[in-house]
């Protein structure tokens, strides 16, 4: 909001300085981040790129009948008890070790992303990649979930400023942001507890349980969206809408977006 009236006082008008404050506050956060991700991140959660077939998914894979291709600088290592061998092969300048597990325990195994192995991307992987629905499954997902967050982030104080700025005394854009920011603030609350429903879910219920939570979550989600805004339909004119009932409404519907 800061942010907004010293742009208003620089002269924007009241449209324009919203838009450039809610790009001006996050572009730069999401930038430092995304930095700070690509100096201290892994490339991959065994470590270093080179050392991907260091997990029990590559051993799981393999036994399926995966193809492991391993790079250049990869020399595949199987336990051995010569010690010889071992500091030979530690010693060996340039070369990445690949410590293989015998025997890998399968039951621990509950969805297929637990033999996925990482592999260069190549022309062909990628158009069976892009070509697969599962691909799209996920990114559809997210569109209609953290998709549906920004445009209410984004558009809700317009409508909220639009219904109520010459009915309510002092209720100007900068009430409006305040009443908005709150779909904003949620994150810090549902986020971890989205994250921590889900790790418990899968715990007990594995990829299936998962699957039925985030279903469950997305039809309260657009049942939500839709109540809203029949209700905003029916109140029109000198009929008002409540702004309780409108934040109420619209914050189920951002809580489940969010989970």
């Amino acid at each position: 909001v800061s942010v907004y009236e010293g742009l208003r006082r620089l002269g924007l008008t009241e449209h324009i300085a919203w838009r450039v404050s809610f790009a001006a506050v996050p572009a730069p956060i999401l930038i430092f981040v995304a930095v700070l991700t690509l100096i201290f991140g892994q490339d991959h959660p065994a470590g270093k790129w080179s050392q991907r077939h260091n997990t029990l998914a590559t051993q799981l894979a393999v036994k399926q009948g995966h193809e492991v291709h391993y790079g250049s600088d990869e020399v595949p290592q199987a336990p051995s008890s010569d010690d010889d061998d071992d500091d030979l092969e530690k010693k060996t300048k340039g070369e990445v070790s690949v410590n293989v597990v015998s025997e890998p325990d399968s039951t621990i195994v509950k969805s297929t992303v637990d033999i996925a192995v990482n592999e260069p991307l190549t022309m062909k992987t990628a158009l069976t990649i892009i070509s697969s629905p599962l691909t799209w499954l996920p990114a559809l997902a997210y569109v209609t979930t953290f998709g549906f967050e920004l445009a209410l982030d984004a558009k809700m104080a317009d409508v909220l400023y639009n219904l109520y700025n010459r009915r309510v005394d002092g209720f100007s854009m900068v009430t409006a942001g305040y009443y908005t920011s709150v779909f904003g603030f949620l994150n810090l609350v549902t986020r971890p507890f989205g994250g921590y429903v889900g790790d418990v879910v899968y715990r007990y219920w594995g990829t299936q349980g998962k699957k039925w939570w985030t279903l469950i979550c997305g039809l309260i989600m657009g049942a939500s969206s839709i109540a809203g805004g029949f209700y905003l339909a029916n109140h029109t004119g000198s009929d008002l809408p409540d702004l309780a009932v409108v934040m109420g409404v619209f914050s189920v519907a951002a809580i489940f977006s969010e989970l």
